[in-house]
């Protein structure tokens, strides 16, 4: 029998998931939900599904689907996927970031474990070929001891670094940090999705096999170089438009290693048959990072782990008074249906 697959939240992202699980011939799509029905609809009539919902509790009553895609904004994560837990759900693939703060996370999981469910986030990156490619070639020793990893985003921190922070880890190995030291600027009420947002963010990692990150989210661009790169003691790897090599022998492009999707994978682990590079239990560090760079500036240095579960400290700094708006005018950068 197919695994049933119900989808909460229609907005840009969803159509992705759809369509993954649409692909797969192991699972069936069986309702949408959506608080605008209008998106729902619009979605059901993209992929021929039959079943259309405003309210997310009533897609999980009726239909008790296998597997439930959250693609809702970060606010509402950690509520859909306790109450899709306790609803008997087997799996649960939850878009990135995958909550607010540690706090939610923790209460994710333990919901999700309490009920034999297992719960994906949507780092898609990790399924990437540029992304696997380069995590073997650094595993096999291609560009020497890894020393220093660049990346330039936007699209605030919990967002678009989001992806950064958690691609560092994985070519690296899934290593963990073992400090970092970050600093944030708000000066315009800015949000994102709903949530509070920093205006920018700078930030070095330290992980535990010795390798450091440059992180430069929001930051003004620069013209030099791509906005990903690795670099070894004896070579380093450019993230343009192909993946590239530098090492003694020149500079050359370099072909990709096949990968499964998100969607393939997560169906093979339900059945048992793998490991998911996206399972929670592992990217739990990765919002520790993005709470712990927060911590850092509220500190005013570096932040050792393990980091103690509680409140984002960027709404902390908001809520003390520590980040003021000088340029009034709430707006939120991804505010659209």
């Amino acid at each position: 029998m197919p695994f049933t697959v119900g989808f909460i939240g229609c907005g840009g992202i969803s159509a992705r998931h759809l369509r993954g699980f649409g692909e797969h011939p192991d699972c069936r799509l069986v309702a949408v939900a959506d608080v605008r029905r209008e998106n729902a609809a619009s979605r059901a009539a993209e992929f021929g599904v039959d079943h259309i919902y405003t309210d997310y509790r009533e897609l999980l009553e009726r239909h008790a689907p296998d597997i439930v895609s959250i693609n809702t904004w970060t606010g509402t994560h950690a509520e859909i996927t306790v109450a899709a837990a306790r609803a008997g759900v087997k799996g649960i693939l939850c878009e990135k970031p995958i909550a607010r703060d540690l706090a939610e996370v923790d209460a994710m999981l333990a919901a999700c474990d309490a009920a034999g469910t297992r719960l994906a986030v949507g780092h898609h990156a990790r399924f990437e070929p540029r992304n696997v490619t380069a995590r073997r070639l650094i595993a096999e020793g291609a560009i020497g001891r890894p020393l220093l990893l660049h990346n330039r985003t936007e699209g605030g921190l919990l967002n678009n670094s989001s992806h950064a922070i958690d691609r560092m880890r994985y070519l690296l190995g899934d290593v963990e940090a073992a400090w970092v030291l970050g600093n944030v600027a708000r000066s315009t009420d800015r949000y994102e999705r709903g949530e509070p947002c920093e205006d920018c963010c700078g930030a070095i990692l330290a992980f535990r096999n010795g390798a450091r990150a440059v992180l430069e989210s929001d930051l003004p661009r620069a013209d030099w170089d791509a906005p990903y790169q690795v670099y070894g003691a004896g070579g380093n790897l450019c993230f343009a438009d192909a993946l590239e090599l530098l090492d003694a022998q020149g500079r050359r492009t370099l072909d990709l290693d096949p990968s499964p999707t998100q969607h393939q994978e997560f169906v093979a682990w339900l059945r048992g048959e793998c490991e998911m590079r996206t399972d929670v239990h592992g990217n739990r560090h990765t919002v520790e990072i993005e709470m712990a760079l927060y911590e850092s500036a509220r500190r005013g240095g570096a932040v050792q782990f393990p980091l103690e579960p509680g409140p984002s400290p960027l709404v902390q700094m908001i809520e003390e008074g520590r980040l003021v708006v000088t340029t009034p005018g709430r707006y939120d950068i991804r505010a659209k249906p």
